[in-house]
This record gives structure tokens, C-alpha cells and sequence, in this order.
């Protein structure tokens, strides 16, 4: 009985050695590779590989996320409404601008990397700004970032043109919806660096390598830019009814562009970067989904079964219900995008800090409505090597 069970144990942990000595020679392969690579090609009187792999770092990040959402509608669309609306030479339009821009964020996380490798989080410090999720890859001539990012809002900025008997009224109003709008954004950029073996970007932004002296590279670079927005909540029909009856969009991007990062070196240890780069999408595309309701803002106007809403009595918002009635897909034009980035970074012993920023605009449009995204960031950070 005793020998049955000892070899009832050894057929169930060997798998499990087996699996894990795999695992530390799969481990080493990579690790070796990374060692190799961080070195291959490299002009050391200008890039320093440092001796300890690993990295560790504690961040700061303050960014913004500033939506804007243009819209004008038709004269026969404004005439069902009862508005006369303005924004061309006929002055036959009504034209509105919506903007989503939540106040800026703080929040604080961690980064851990292997040379050129590294993964980030990051937790928002105030309600309902969501979590951020990064990861790099970067190489001698080449680099890689992932960053995604989720989070709710209630802030919303209207500006309005609107001509009824009195006259030209213009309108600015800030508020809030009565619901949250849930946002989600996904950007992965990469680069190829055609200096990469006396310039480094990842010394810059990730502190895989140590800059030791000024250089600088022509690059090219690749984006995909990935939006969504989902507004469609029962008691956000007003602001849905107003976007053309648009509750949930999301949008898609992939841009190619060229451009030139520079590597300042002042005095030992201390290193201030620049980049910019202008790219140009070559493919876009916008789904759309729209909504009904059983309340609308224009049923005194209309004869179609809408129950009026109330703006005395906020009763309503207990009876109301949207859903969704249909999609569309467009593919859009030719938009232009501005990748920039800036950093200070700071080396000394085993020790590093450093202040980056980065911002990114983004254009599109689909229906009656131009959408224009500005996603901006400042993070500063400190680590150690080991």
C-alpha cells in the first residue's frame, strides 16, 4: 500500500518539476536574449547597457482626456423641431459642440521592467477615473508601447448657436449627465529608429539604457488609436437625442507617420529629450449606434407617440427608457495626427527619476458630427536599477 502511494505521488509531481524546469529553461532563453539584444549594435561611447537588469519604479501621473463632439443639423432636421438654426453662409443650420472633459486626473502606480521590456499600472485617485494599464518593448533600433486606459464621466460642456424669435442666441453650459459615461481608449504606437546605435528612446522614457552622450535619429512610426464612448443610458436621453439620436460610439485608427527624437546630454547623468512626429491615418473607421425612447425633447413638436419631458418636474427620469434601434459603419477620410513627446531624466548610481509628457490629437467624423480627441499626460517617476 505504501509503495502503491509513493509511486501515485511521484506520478503527479513529476509533471509539475517537469513543467517548472521548462519553465527556468524557457525563462533563461529569454533572458539571455534580452541580455544579448540590449547590447547587439550598440556605440558604447554613447549608449551605457547597465550591469543590473531590473528596474522598479514608483509614478505620478496627471492627464487629461478632452472629447469634443461637433455637431449641425439640416434645416428640414432643425424645421421638425421647431429651430432655425446657424453656422453657414444661408444661415440655415443649427450648429451645437458637446465636450466631454472630465477634470484632470491624478493618479500613482508602479513600473517593473527587464531591460527593454516593462509593464506598468496605474489607480486614478479620484472617483470614476478608471485604471491605466501599460506595457513596452524596445530595442536597439526599435520600440514598442501599449497603453490602455478606462474611466466614467458626468462632466459635459455644451455650446450651442441657436436663432429662435428673439433673435441669435449663443449658449455655454457646463453640467453634468444624469448618468455616467463610460470611456475606453487603447493607443499602441512603435517606432524605428534609423540612428538606434548612438540614440536611444528608451533611455528617454523607460530607462532601459543610460544616454551618455547628445544624438539624435530620423524615425518612422506606426499608431493604432482605438475610442469607444457609451452614453446610452435611460436617463441620458436628452444629451443622446441631441447627438442625432447617437447613444454609443467607438472609433478606430491606424496612423503612419515620420519624425525626429534628439538626446541632449549636458552634463553627466542628466538627459532632456524631444520628439515629434506628424503621422497621417491610412485607415479609419466609425460605428455608430443609435437609440429611440419613449420620452423625447421635441414631442410637443411632434405627433409620433413621444411623451413630453418635464423639465419642472423630474419625475420622468423614473418612467424613461431608451434601446437601440440600428448601427452604422463608416470609413472615413484622410486625418492628420501630432505624436509629441518630452522628458528630463536624472541617472546617478543605481538610482533614476524622471518627468515625461506626451500628447496625441486625433480626428474623425461619421453623420452630422466631427469628433476631435486631445489625450495628454505628464508623469514623473523614481526607481532603482538591481
Amino acid at each position: 500500500m505504501k509503495r502503491s502511494l509513493f509511486f501515485l505521488l511521484c506520478l503527479c509531481v513529476l509533471p509539475v518539476l517537469s513543467q517548472e524546469n521548462r519553465f527556468r529553461k524557457t525563462l533563461g532563453k529569454l533572458q539571455a536574449y534580452l541580455d544579448s539584444s540590449a547590447v547587439r549594435k550598440v556605440d558604447t561611447h554613447y549608449i551605457e547597457v547597465p550591469r543590473m537588469p531590473w528596474r522598479i519604479a514608483i509614478r505620478e501621473k496627471s492627464d487629461e482626456f478632452n472629447l469634443s463632439m461637433k455637431a449641425e443639423l439640416d434645416q428640414k432636421f432643425t424645421a421638425d423641431r421647431g429651430y432655425i438654426g446657424v453656422g453657414d453662409e444661408n444661415g440655415d443650420r443649427f450648429s451645437w459642440k458637446m465636450r466631454f472633459n472630465p477634470p484632470i486626473a491624478q493618479a500613482i502606480g508602479f513600473f517593473v521592467g527587464y531591460r527593454g521590456l516593462g509593464i506598468g499600472y496605474s489607480f486614478n485617485l479620484r472617483k470614476k477615473m478608471g485604471r491605466t494599464f501599460s506595457f513596452s518593448s524596445s530595442g536597439t533600433h526599435y520600440g514598442l508601447n501599449f497603453r490602455y486606459r478606462r474611466f466614467c464621466t458626468n462632466s459635459v460642456y455644451v455650446d450651442a448657436m441657436v436663432k429662435d424669435d428673439d433673435g441669435l442666441e449663443e449658449m455655454h453650459s457646463p453640467g453634468e449627465t444624469p448618468d455616467p459615461v463610460k470611456v475606453r481608449s487603447i493607443i499602441v504606437d512603435g517606432y524605428y529608429l534609423f540612428n538606434g546605435k548612438r540614440f536611444s528612446q528608451a533611455a528617454a522614457y523607460s530607462q532601459s539604457v543610460i544616454q551618455k552622450r547628445s544624438a539624435g535619429s530620423l524615425m518612422l512610426g506606426a499608431m493604432y488609436h482605438y475610442s469607444s464612448v457609451d452614453m446610452a443610458k435611460d436617463r441620458n436621453v436628452m444629451f443622446i437625442q441631441l447627438y442625432d439620436d447617437i447613444g454609443k460610439f467607438s472609433i478606430q485608427q491606424i496612423h503612419l507617420g515620420i519624425g525626429y527624437g534628439y538626446n541632449w546630454v549636458p552634463t553627466r547623468g542628466l538627459l532632456l529629450n524631444a520628439m515629434v512626429m506628424p503621422t497621417i491615418s491610412v485607415f479609419s473607421k466609425v460605428k455608430i449606434h443609435k437609440y429611440d425612447s419613449n420620452y423625447s425633447i421635441f414631442a410637443d413638436l411632434k405627433s409620433d407617440g413621444h411623451k413630453p419631458i418635464d423639465y419642472e418636474n423630474p419625475s420622468w427620469l423614473d418612467d424613461v427608457k431608451v434601446w437601440e434601434t440600428g448601427t452604422d459603419t463608416k470609413y472615413g477620410n484622410v486625418h492628420f495626427n501630432i505624436d509629441a513627446r518630452a522628458s528630463v531624466t536624472y541617472s546617478w548610481n543605481r538610482y533614476f527619476m524622471s518627468v515625461f509628457g506626451q500628447v496625441n490629437q486625433f480626428k474623425s467624423g461619421f453623420s452630422i458630427s466631427d469628433v476631435r480627441l486631445i489625450d495628454w499626460y505628464v508623469r514623473g517617476s523614481f526607481g532603482v536599477r538591481f
